[in-house]
Formats: structure tokens, sequence, C-alpha cells
């Protein structure tokens, strides 16, 4: 019996899913930067009285889901703003502040509460700052199909305070922005 037990619940720690309101998501860490991993990075950073970037990616779930835990790398420490925008509404929906420790790597911020996302909505998740790494896509342009979601391009605006980017771009990857996403079973 004892042993039974043990293997049970070996099992269920094997197999759990997070439950929240009961509703069940399966998970998946740093969804789009495994694929642009082997791209050469580069950065830019503004001069004198340049004002500096909103810049970042629209993209679009195809299931339910949400955003547990985001992936910034940025060449500036310090704070960074980061803003989700509804992007057919152009409306900012929220923005949260996050504190770049690591200039070199992606810093990991897991949110407290996690956001949630529709189905076949555009969102853009951007970053405002003066100073940003990119990669260009030179074999390849979006969109790309990742698991459950669409990285439908890259945006930015020129902006000394976050603002919706106006800007779309197929082959350049703006800001080094990843995501932990979380799918509606």
């Amino acid at each position: 019996m004892k042993y039974m037990l043990s293997l049970l619940l070996v099992l269920a720690l094997l197999g759990c899913t997070v439950l929240k309101n009961g509703i069940s998501y399966s998970g998946e860490d740093r969804v789009f930067s495994k694929q642009w991993r082997g791209y050469q990075t580069y950065s830019r950073a503004a001069q004198g009285r340049e004002p500096g970037w909103e810049l970042g990616f629209a993209f679009v779930p195809h299931k339910e889901g949400r955003i547990t835990g985001v992936w910034l790398k940025n060449p500036t420490r310090g704070m960074v703003p980061l803003s989700i925008w509804d992007a057919e509404t152009k409306a900012l929906i929220t923005t949260m502040q996050f504190n770049i420790a690591d200039t070199l790597g992606y810093n990991h911020f897991v949110l407290n509460q996690p956001f949630l996302l529709e189905a076949e909505k555009k969102y853009c998740i951007t970053i405002n700052v003066t100073g940003y790494y990119y990669h260009t896509l030179p074999f390849t342009t979006l969109p790309m199909q990742y698991n459950n979601c669409s990285l439908v391009s890259t945006v930015y605006e020129e902006a000394y305070y976050p603002r919706y980017p106006q800007n779309e771009i197929n082959n350049i990857i703006h800001g080094l922005i990843d995501l932990d996403l979380g799918w509606k079973q």
C-alpha cells in the first residue's frame, strides 16, 4: 500500500498542471527565443538628444491562455517599463516595471498575477528603452508560428515614454523579449 501511494504521488507530480479558478493550463517557458537563438545579436543606443524607443513584438495566441512570466535582455541596467497593448484598438492594457540586473543574458520575471490572453486576439508587448538588443532575420521573415501562438511582427516607435508603436517590420526582432505562456486545456 505504501509503495502504491508513493508511485501515485510521483505520477501526480510528473503530470501535474496548474489549476487556477478551476481551469487547467499547460505551460511553456521561453516560447519565442528558442527559434532565434542562432542569430547574431546586435545592439543600438540612443545618441545625444535622440529620444529612445518603444519596441517589442506583436503576437496572436491561437488558444486561450495566460502570460506567466517575462524574459528581457537589455544592454542597460535599471528599471524598464514593459507594456501590453491591445493591437486592434491600440489601447494600453497594462504596464509593469522590471529591474534589469544582467545586461548580457535574459532576466526572468515571474508575474504575481498571470495576464490572461484571448484566443485569436492580436497583442503587442513592448519595452521603453534608450538602448536595445536585436536580431536580423536574413533567411526568414515574420510571421512565425510556435506551438499555439504566432509572432506576427516586431513593432517600434521613437518615444521618450511608453506609447503604442505604430511601425511594424518583419525581418528584425526588436528588443529581446520572451514569454512564459500557459494554454487553457
